[in-house]
């Protein structure tokens, strides 16, 4: 009987990590897989004049085409065990949450699965699809795609919850 409550507690307790890691994994692919089999590599197509491009560009390098530069057999190598490593930490972390904590497991959930997403790229070709292109006029941000939108939501939003935790943390307690 305590091994079925054991199982239905982490079945509850996982389930947003795997609804949320298979939605996102799928439709990051999706969307990369549509990309990549309709546009010319750095074919770009306007959708909101002066502000948004779908812009087919492959990246080497990590968030943002930061150490796109680096070259070398080992360099692909390493940005996967480096994803690999924080998949593997972001799991301990999850695994640590208590019940309260919806909104980090929701955070590290995102983050998980942009990185799985980015990862399933990184090792079938060395390189990652990207094609949101957002830009002021000629300034742009550079090229992104869901998995790393998954990321960057994650991380603000488990950045909020660990500020909003760590004030209701040091607030005195209430007198009875």
């Amino acid at each position: 009987a305590s091994l079925r409550l054991y199982f239905f507690y982490m079945n509850k307790k996982y389930s947003p990590l795997i609804i949320i890691l298979f939605i996102v994994v799928v439709l990051d692919q999706i969307t990369k897989f549509y990309i990549a089999g309709s546009f010319e590599l750095y074919q770009s197509v306007e959708i909101i004049e002066g502000f948004f491009n779908i812009t087919y560009i492959r990246n080497s390098g990590v968030a943002f085409g930061m150490f796109s530069g680096l070259k070398g057999p080992m360099i692909k190598i390493f940005f996967i065990v480096i994803s690999l490593i924080a998949a593997v930490t972001i799991v301990i972390l999850y695994r640590g949450t208590d019940d309260k904590m919806l909104f980090t497991r929701i955070a590290l959930s995102l983050i998980l699965s942009g990185a799985v997403g980015n990862l399933i790229d990184r090792a079938s070709s060395g390189k990652v699809v990207d094609f949101l292109d957002f830009h002021w006029h000629e300034y742009h941000w550079p090229a992104f795609n869901v998995a790393d939108s998954c990321i960057t939501v994650g991380v603000g939003l488990l950045m909020i919850t660990m500020v909003k935790e760590g004030h209701q943390s040091t607030r005195a307690p209430e007198h009875q």
